[in-house]
């Protein structure tokens, strides 16, 4: 029996909370990051590029397997689940109103003459665009972890 260590469930769930917590520091590292490349340094894409594609499949890989895992589940009551579609109604236009305020932003910033009512209209739509996908991903991601989660109890 050398070398096998005792298993403890409370050891594991500390091992577990530490990793998770590493991932975040490096996760919140990476973004910010990033925002400075694009956004206060307004440096190329070929400066930020692979930070981006690094922190999306890191983003890609927790979703995916949270799916898969059975994770993301919608709540037994009535009342809950129409907190949760009020919530993901309002994070999804917050997420918009954030994603408009940055591009606006960078617009405006940037070196080139730009067309204030041209950047704004589009904006405006592309924020749109962002609040309706974004939602319903956020609700396709439920209900697709909805449908593993019975799986996995079978």
């Amino acid at each position: 029996m050398k070398g096998k260590g005792i298993k403890d469930e409370r050891i594991q769930g500390e091992v577990h909370k530490l990793m998770s917590h590493g991932f975040t520091i490096v996760f919140v590292g990476i973004a910010a990051s990033v925002f400075v490349k694009v956004f206060v340094l307004h440096l190329d894409l070929k400066y930020w590029l692979d930070s981006f594609l690094i922190l999306m499949a890191a983003c890609f890989y927790v979703t995916l397997r949270s799916m898969r895992g059975g994770l993301f589940l919608l709540p037994s009551k009535a009342g809950e689940v129409k907190r949760l579609k009020k919530t993901n109604l309002i994070s999804g236009a917050a997420g918009a109103l954030i994603w408009a305020i940055l591009m606006i932003s960078y617009d405006l910033l940037g070196k080139d003459e730009v067309d204030v009512v041209a950047s704004v209209m589009s904006t405006l739509v592309g924020s749109v665009v962002f609040f309706f996908g974004i939602t319903w991903i956020q609700w396709f991601m439920i209900k697709r972890s909805n449908q593993n989660a019975d799986k996995h109890l079978e």
